[in-house]
């Protein structure tokens, strides 16, 4: 039997522990160490559709989670102002249906002006999908509510032990023990840092860190929950640019959770909780009621696994939350890591192969939060910086875009292998206004099979416009109510 220490008992440390414990079962034994004076910041977080993954595996339905918590459907986000007095909606389900192909349905539509950004959701509303879920979905949910109820699904599985670690071990850059408060001197076979922003294990041991702030200099938050009385739920995250940043708006239960993120480089903690106050009376008639502001460190971890280790979510870095990808990169590394070892063995090729995965992915999402901020803003010291500070590959991809048009090819590997494909760069890149049609001619003019693809493209956009209309919409709320009922 090995045995695994997982400290931190957050949305991370939970994830892991189940994830580990449902997967080897009675090969191992999990033991989670956690403060249980600390509390999540509990103001909603938004997830994307890998959710379901992890949920699967505790045997749990998105039917579940709503009947017992304050879960909210999420269908896409909204980028409201991010290119002044104008919005777009970047949506789950894409306009490529038909399996892996190389070109979107867009080349078409956009041409035509008839651009619908998606099979079913390509527009903020308070309405889902009569089979809402039988198709790709995600969740809005209250971090504390839901690490409680998984903490409650596997109190039974795993050991919980409210204990403080005080000294990490370490011999030839593995952790050799960990001395706890109460429980002394405890080793293990492998270790999962899951200590949030303190990455109390992963720091101890030899690795590069990436710095991403040149870039993303978004380093601070202020969260606030809005008690709501929802007449109707939007079915999406709402990202609102500001002057020096963006705000999130996330519906959960009778609330909402919001938060002011933006850079200490062009703004002060006053000035920030000035312009959100000013934000929330507008906005909600209400006062900015907390002092509370999160500080982190934009950057990743070259390698999540060292020696014995292995650092999850804040723990091995940690990117803006604008595509909601707190909860999956999570999920992504445990899944990997047991694929990756599935007879427990823990291989130096496994390590390898493991930090190659992770590191390529947290590129791709740093490449694309930074295609976001593609807007060409000047009209503020932030705007202004972030225009004139593109990375190269933004750069690159948005002279593509400018001569050329995309196809899944251009892309690579960083489109499919992370979660995003062709259509959801295309979604942003259209959104932002990034396309420019005589280039789209002349790349579909360079093309041998140009009809062809142009006769493919419109037959895939006149299925998605025949489905759109036979799957009718109804009320998210009263979705929400039925199964309360």
């Amino acid at each position: 039997m090995k045995k695994f220490i997982v400290l931190g008992a957050g949305t991370s440390g939970l994830i892991a522990a189940s994830m580990i414990k449902k997967y080897w079962g009675d090969k191992v034994q999990v033991s989670l160490y956690f403060d249980a004076k600390r509390k999540n910041i509990g103001v909603g977080e938004s997830t994307t559709p890998i959710i379901h993954l992890f949920l699967n595996s505790l045997g749990i339905k998105t039917e579940d989670l709503i009947r017992d918590l304050n879960v909210s459907v999420k269908l896409g986000i909204n980028f409201k102002n991010w290119i002044p007095n104008t919005e777009y909606f970047h949506g789950f389900k894409e306009v490529s249906f038909w399996g892996e192909s190389d070109q979107s349905s867009a080349i078409y539509s956009i041409l035509n002006d008839c651009y619908n950004g998606g099979l079913l959701y390509n527009e903020a509303t308070s309405t889902l999908p009569k089979k809402t879920f039988d198709y790709s979905h995600a969740l809005h949910i209250d971090t504390q509510e839901f690490s409680n109820y998984i903490f409650g699904k596997m109190n039974n599985e795993i050991d919980f032990i409210d204990d403080i670690a005080e000294k990490i071990n370490i011999e030839n850059n593995q952790i050799e023990s960990i001395d706890f408060k109460n429980s002394g001197n405890v080793k293990a076979d492998f270790y999962i840092d899951a200590s949030g922003f303190n990455s109390m294990l992963i720091k101890n041991l030899k690795v590069k860190w990436n710095d991403i702030t040149d870039y993303l200099p978004i380093d601070r938050a202020i969260p606030q929950q809005i008690p709501y009385d929802f007449e109707e739920v939007p079915s999406y995250t709402l990202a609102e640019a500001t002057d020096n940043g963006w705000i999130w708006q996330i519906p959960i239960g009778n609330r909402y959770g919001t938060g002011y993120l933006y850079s200490s480089r062009f703004t002060s903690d006053e000035e920030a909780k000035t312009k959100y106050n000013c934000w929330l009376l507008e906005k909600f008639g209400v006062r900015l009621q907390t002092d509370k502001i999160i500080y982190y460190k934009p950057g990743y971890y070259d390698q999540a696994w060292v020696g014995n280790c292995l650092a999850i979510g804040l723990s091995s870095g940690f990117v803006e939350p604008l595509e909601s990808t707190g909860i999956h990169i999570i999920i992504n590394q445990i899944k990997d890591f047991i694929s990756l070892n599935s007879n427990l063995t823990f291989l130096e090729y496994n390590r390898k192969k493991f930090n190659e995965i992770n590191l390529n992915a947290y590129k791709v999402i740093v490449d694309f939060i930074c295609l976001h901020y593609n807007t060409n803003r000047f009209d503020s010291d932030f705007w202004k910086y972030m225009t004139e500070n593109k990375t190269e590959w933004v750069r690159d991809f948005e002279e593509k875009c400018k001569y050329e048009f995309l196809d899944a090819k251009n892309l690579g590997n960083n489109s499919t292998k992370f979660v995003w494909s062709l259509d959801n760069f295309i979604q942003v890149s259209n959104g932002l206004n990034m396309f420019d049609k005589n280039a789209i001619r002349d790349f579909l003019n360079s093309k041998r099979n140009k009809q062809q693809i142009l006769e493919f493209a419109k037959e895939h956009y006149e299925y998605t416009k025949i489905k759109k209309l036979e799957n009718q919409r109804i009320s998210h709320k009263e979705i929400i109510n039925a199964i309360h009922k």
